[in-house]
């Protein structure tokens, strides 16, 4: 790898990364200036500042720092910290349903500029048809040997419906057990047909067994506007819900943890990306935030969806819970992410090695 190309790769990383944080951290920034709570700081990056500004009549310290992995709102969370702000500036005074709005509101803007960029994809490179056509099937393959033909659309792998090439995807590459066939059923005409394809197995980069089928996917675009924008919410959506099935593969033990990926794996990723044009960067920047909104809905102190579990648990119980039994879960939830993010750098080095 030349030194050029590992720098282009890691500003493209930067770049993707700092704008799904800005955007996520620039929808809880929205949300608490609209209700009033004093922004002390909104900033992109972590560590020492590198350029810092005040606006006019303007209480925030708006900053970029020099590590961009990253960033946050320093919000007015608490008297004990702030005890020459108003009441109604300190967010812990608000009603526990604009809390839960400035919670949330970081986890929706990144779906947002999900639905953003699939809308900039679909109108200028078209919206692809994310139905299943089988496209080429090869001779001498293992779907051509099992009468797969062009134009089947799969309904089904192994009695798992699939609606798109993810859901494929991922009833078939991404499991703990190499299985020796698959079953897909398709409809062909007005008829559907279980068709049995035992598919050969090729080492990839890091020496994972791919399944081999032997079949190409469709590649439909339609043009205009009207498509690109419901490519923006259904493409958003379906990305959504694969990223569900994965998490739940994950819990269920059919993915195993190894699958996952950090900073480092999303490095690999753009490196490959980058060669196929902004097109798959754009899409790419989009699944990233989606998945970074998905992971903060996670009930973990540490994310968003932690902070909005205890916010439920303050509702039911009818009173606010005990500092101290807050801090406890906090760090019980940073000590359980850091691990979780050593093991994952780990294993994306390996990937990458």
């Amino acid at each position: 790898m030349s030194i050029l190309n590992f720098i282009i790769t890691l500003l493209i990383l930067i770049l993707i990364l700092s704008v799904i944080v800005f955007i996520h951290e620039f929808g809880h920034f929205l949300a608490a200036k609209k209700i009033g709570v004093y922004v002390h700081e909104f900033a992109i990056g972590m560590g020492p500042k590198v350029f810092s500004f005040k606006r006019k009549n303007d209480e925030t310290l708006y900053s970029l720092r020099a590590l961009p992995l990253g960033g946050y709102n320093s919000l007015a969370n608490d008297r004990a910290t702030n005890p020459d702000l108003k009441d109604d500036e300190i967010l812990e005074n608000k009603s526990g349903m604009r809390k839960f709005f400035v919670l949330i509101m970081g986890i929706v803007f990144n779906f947002v500029l999900a639905i953003v960029l699939l809308f900039i994809n679909g109108l200028f490179y078209g919206s692809p048809v994310s139905d299943p056509y089988v496209g080429d099937v090869i001779d001498g393959t293992p779907a051509y040997q099992a009468n797969l033909k062009t134009g089947d659309l799969i309904l089904e792998v192994d009695g798992t419906k699939v609606s798109s090439w993810d859901d494929i995807l991922l009833e078939t590459r991404f499991l703990e057990e190499k299985k020796e066939s698959f079953t897909f059923r398709v409809k062909r005409g007005n008829e559907e047909l279980d068709i049995l394809i035992e598919p050969e197995y090729v080492k990839g980069e890091d020496d994972e067994l791919i399944p081999q089928f032997g079949f190409t996917q469709t590649e439909i675009k339609e043009k205009g506007f009207l498509n690109a924008l419901k490519y923006g919410f259904v493409g958003t959506w379906e990305n959504t819900i694969s990223v569900f099935k994965i998490l739940g593969k994950l819990f269920t033990g059919r993915i195993g943890v190894d699958n996952l990926s950090g900073p480092i794996g999303v490095y690999s990723v753009i490196d490959q990306v980058k060669e196929s044009g902004l097109e798959r960067l754009i899409y790419l920047t989009a699944y990233l935030s989606i998945n970074v909104g998905i992971i903060n809905l996670i009930p973990v102190p540490v994310f968003d969806g932690g902070r909005i579990l205890l916010l439920i648990i303050e509702k039911i119980i009818g009173r606010k819970l005990n500092p101290n039994v807050e801090t406890i879960l906090n760090n019980i939830g940073a000590v359980l992410l850091i691990i979780l993010m050593i093991y994952v750098a780990i294993n994306d080095i390996f990937k990458l090695v």
